[in-house]
């Protein structure tokens, strides 16, 4: 047994409980725990660059960020609270199904190892197509990660000057 199919089974059991968190907070950690499960796998993928940018961006960024806006929103009434409560549960059942119906058959479409894989994984290395063919992503992404920064420091600082 490889330490994917550890992996997998449990990106898909923390996405699940991600859905299905009533709140928030429980929410932003759910996608830091997928987000750290999904920087694992690219790590056993031999994609360290790809695993260290979601680590460091999703995983801490993002999740910093979801805390951040969630600890400035003010909680919902009981009236709203019940509301949302009803059907909860029920509304994720048939994604729930299609996901499983959707495995299912790539497993068994795949199953006799006939995806060539290798054709994908070769191919330039990734610290030349990173910086010489992709250097806009790159750069892009810093962009995202800096505005993200910036938002949260904006919000902080209007409420002090709030209080």
């Amino acid at each position: 047994m490889t330490i994917r199919m550890i992996l997998l089974p449990l990106l898909v059991i923390f996405g699940f409980y991600t859905l299905l968190s009533k709140s928030l907070l429980k929410v932003a950690i759910g996608l830091a725990l997928v987000s750290a499960t999904l920087t694992m796998i690219l790590f056993t993928m031999n994609s360290p660059l790809a695993a260290v940018f979601e680590l460091s961006v999703c995983a801490g960024l993002i999740t910093v960020v979801f805390v951040s806006v969630i600890s400035l929103t003010e909680p919902s009434s009981p009236k709203e609270q019940r509301h949302g409560e009803a059907n909860h549960y029920s509304r994720f059942f048939p994604g729930v199904i299609l996901v499983l119906l959707a495995g299912w058959a790539i497993q068994s479409a795949f199953s006799d190892n006939s995806f060539p894989l290798s054709r994908f994984l070769s191919g330039p290395d990734l610290r030349h197509t990173l910086w010489s063919l992709r250097k806009l992503d790159v750069f892009g992404q810093l962009a995202a990660m800096f505005a993200g920064i910036y938002g949260v420091i904006v919000l902080f600082k209007g409420l002090k000057n709030d209080e």
